[in-house]
């Protein structure tokens, strides 16, 4: 059965308490995960801070793979697993890391590790108000830990590792405490869900990440690549106003949504148009609200995207100019290096120029060293400001002006650089390109906004003073550019 089928027939079943599991049966099965992290410092890009350590679980699933969280083992610098039944930690390594719906595949290569291991089988979307265990290794001590709870919503929700991606998450009421992370949540003996975070503000309000997720993640990595979820890129507005939909020639008793833009570097670019409806998707219909109805419960519409994989296609039902048709739109992954969401497993990219800091705009900068206005920017650029002939894949930012004698009255803060001698760049790696291959000894740098004066940089002056100014802050590189795609 297809995950929208799932979806659609689960919400509806019945609450019903599952079956007494063999609890030890999953002491073999069930793994301690530890893990030595160190995220990078985006406001000091050069350096990394201080080692974390901290606590997950895993399981296994066969064929020397254990499922947790991505957030479990993103940025780690060591990575360690222990089996219940045999107090030795044994190095571990990550196959496969969905960042953007927070679960992993990792492995240990010493093949006896697995021995007398059976993998944790698979079932469906539990029902809402029906019971489930959560099965871990919580902070508070050592031995496997298991808790019961109550379904109690299921809708799709902004996971929080990525700070950007949104997916199907159930609310269950057992314990999820640190440490709990990438732990199975079981029901009747199989696995409904992976244990990912909790709601901070409440009382035992714990979330799983569900099965059509889980079946996405790995359906995925099944020809060893990680490709992540395709985006429609439509950005639209609700047809509920009356006066919109008589401009739009949309009759009474239709739904839909209108397209005010779709989004460049997305799966609609150059299939769909300002003022295009859409009516229905996959043969779902569209209602006013931008919803579709499956079973008793109501998701966005790009919920149908949410269950395909990278290379597939959907159907939307289309009116333009009073005449409707289908267009088939082949899905494809986010295609600009600005993603909406938080990265992980990557060096920030950064150069540092006479003082002058430079970097490409993403949430970890933002986070760190950023503005409301530099915000408004990440979240609008594709959906809003960007032209039908914008071709910046990143924005890049001049950070800030390191005190010296040589940057002396320069007060740059948080401006995102337009074009270096009159050229766009189209991404960071660029930006780099243009100013490293200046052909004069002057250096034009624009910015966006009319309040914001160029910089022009002097070539003989940066060489006169970049060696004592990364001497004097103790930064040990100028520069970091990720490699070409």
């Amino acid at each position: 059965m297809r995950p929208l089928a799932v979806v659609a027939a689960l919400l509806l079943a019945p609450g019903a308490l599952p079956a007494q599991e063999d609890l030890e049966g999953l002491r073999a099965s069930v793994i301690q995960v530890f893990v030595v992290s160190q995220p990078p410092d985006y406001s000091l890009p050069w350096q990394r801070p201080p080692p974390q350590r901290s606590t997950g679980t895993a399981f296994f699933i066969g064929e020397r793979t254990l499922l947790t969280n991505a957030h479990v083992v993103s940025d780690a610098r060591n990575l360690l697993v222990k089996r219940a039944d045999n107090p030795e930690r044994v190095a571990a390594r990550v196959l496969f890391a969905g960042h953007d719906c927070d679960l992993a595949a990792i492995t240990v290569d010493d093949p006896a590790f697995f021995e007398g291991m059976a993998p944790l089988a698979f079932g469906g979307l539990p029902a809402l108000r029906s019971t489930v265990v959560a099965v871990g290794y919580p902070v508070g001590g050592t031995r496997i830990s298991i808790t019961q709870g109550v379904v109690s919503r299921i809708e799709v929700q902004t996971y929080s590792h990525s700070r950007g991606d949104q997916h199907l998450a159930v609310q269950i009421d057992a314990a999820i405490n640190p440490g709990n992370s990438g732990g199975p949540v079981l029901q009747d003996g199989k696995v409904v869900g992976v244990a990912f975070q909790m709601q901070a503000a409440g009382q035992n309000i714990g979330y799983m990440i569900p099965m059509p997720v889980v079946d996405h993640f790995l359906k995925d990595i099944a020809d060893r690549r990680y490709d992540g979820y395709p985006e429609l890129g439509v950005y639209e507005a609700k047809l509920e106003n009356a006066g919109l939909r008589d401009y739009l020639g949309v009759p009474k008793g239709a739904s839909g949504v209108v397209v005010l833009k779709p989004m460049p570097y997305a799966s609609c670019e150059g299939l769909l148009r300002r003022n295009d409806v859409l009516h229905a998707i996959d043969g779902i219909p569209i209602l006013d609200d931008g919803t579709i109805q499956l079973g008793g419960e109501f998701f966005g519409f790009e919920y149908v995207v949410e269950n395909k994989q990278v290379g597939e296609s959907v159907k939307l039902q289309v009116r333009r100019d009073g005449e409707v048709f289908e267009v088939d739109v082949p899905l494809r992954r986010w295609g600009a290096r600005m993603p909406f969401s938080w990265r992980f497993d990557a060096d920030p990219e950064f150069l540092l120029t006479g003082g002058y800091l430079f970097a490409p705009l993403t949430l970890n900068y933002l986070a760190r060293r950023g503005s409301e206005e530099l915000l408004y920017y990440l979240q609008n650029w594709y959906p809003v400001l960007a032209g039908p002939h914008e071709k910046r894949e990143q924005l890049v930012v001049l950070c800030g002006v390191l005190r010296h004698r040589s940057t002396a009255y320069r007060t740059y803060n948080n401006q995102i650089v337009a074009s270096v001698d009159g050229a766009v760049p189209r991404d960071f790696r660029e930006f780099v390109t243009l100013l490293d291959g200046a052909g004069s000894d002057k250096v034009r740098i624009e910015f966006d906004g009319v309040n914001v004066p160029p910089l022009v940089l002097d070539r003989a002056r940066i060489r006169e003073a970049h060696a004592e100014i990364c001497r004097q802050y103790g930064i040990p590189q100028d520069r970091h550019v990720a490699e070409a795609r």
